[in-house]
């Protein structure tokens, strides 16, 4: 945007969300689906969630806000969701959708930060043991399936020659393993879930830790969000039975017994290989996606686990 634009997204926001005049607005940071502005008003500071994409689904953005409150009242620190003044928590400004957060203090730990991801653990055991009732249960594809034509994205890659197409057809063998596993595990009994439990989703400063990010909460079995936490360190055997040591410690109820353990967290990570090569080879995309995206398909290609690795790290989570 424009420095004229955002002084008039500035405006609306305040007007909007009834936070008095603004004074500045800035952004602050960015992921796949959206960017955060720090609006300053005379109200007080605030968190502007710019949204990328949004379907426009009202009630699971009223379930997300009651779940969220449901969870702090079991003592998950996260900010709290502001409502617009006609109540609605998702407001629209031409083409572009927005919502407004408390401001949470704190700095995005590394990915790798076995503390923060520790920290994660124990709040996942507080959402496990809620088993809050007030959600539809509903598998979703993204979580649980790997629906992926990979030989056809190494075809567009290379057709592309972008820099990265080598390392893509080189990962195809490892790809079609992990790919077998992920359709080949049970769905589980579901509770409602964060299902975005992921250090960069933790705000951390000397005083406390905040979750952040609850636009993905609904319903997956336990010890498929534990798995997806701990995809993360499945090299570091130590830090893994720390961290399920932490989510037991706070009533988790879930267990990894076999690499299908893993499952959910690898479908994530094959999904969201896709769906950002494909924004990468997408000519119409806007630069800043392309941008993006291109980063996020080198560090995932290069994070690929072998199943030997995942055998090794359930038998360290257990």
């Amino acid at each position: 945007m424009t420095a004229v634009e955002v002084v008039g997204v500035a405006r609306w926001l305040a007007e909007v969300f009834g936070v008095g005049e603004p004074v500045r607005l800035a952004r602050v940071g960015r992921g796949a689906m959206g960017a955060v502005w720090e609006l300053r008003a005379t109200a007080g500071v605030f968190a502007a969630k710019q949204l990328f994409w949004f379907d426009g689904g009202m009630a699971a953005v009223e379930a997300e806000v009651a779940f969220r409150a449901a969870c702090a009242e079991a003592g998950v620190p996260s900010p709290a969701p502001l409502a617009a003044v006609d109540g609605a928590y998702v407001v629209r400004r031409g083409g572009q959708w927005w919502r407004l957060y408390e401001w949470a203090d704190g700095e995005v730990p590394d990915r790798s930060d076995a503390e923060a991801a520790g920290w994660l653990a124990q709040q996942m055991g507080a959402i496990h043991g809620l088993d809050w009732p007030g959600g539809k249960t509903e598998v979703v594809s993204w979580y649980h399936r790997v629906e992926v034509d990979w030989p056809s994205l190494v075809a567009l890659a290379d057709s592309a020659r972008v820099e990265w197409a080598d390392a893509l057809a080189r990962s195809q063998p490892r790809v079609a393993e992990l790919t077998a596993l992920v359709n080949a595990a049970p769905i589980g009994e579901p509770v409602w879930c964060h299902r975005d439990l992921q250090n960069s989703n933790v705000l951390r400063s000397a005083g406390r830790s905040w979750l952040v990010d609850w636009d993905n909460v609904g319903s997956l079995a336990p010890w498929r969000e534990l798995g997806a936490l701990l995809t993360h360190h499945l090299d570091r055997p130590d830090e893994l039975h720390r961290i399920v040591g932490a989510y037991r410690t706070a009533g988790g109820p879930a267990e990894i017994d076999s690499p299908t353990g893993f499952a959910t967290g690898l479908a994530i990570s094959l999904n969201f290989l896709h769906e950002q090569a494909s924004v990468a080879l997408d000519a119409g995309a806007a630069g800043q996606h392309r941008q993006f995206a291109e980063k996020q398909v080198r560090a995932l290609l290069d994070s690929l686990p072998s199943l030997a690795t995942l055998e090794q790290a359930s038998r360290a989570a257990r």
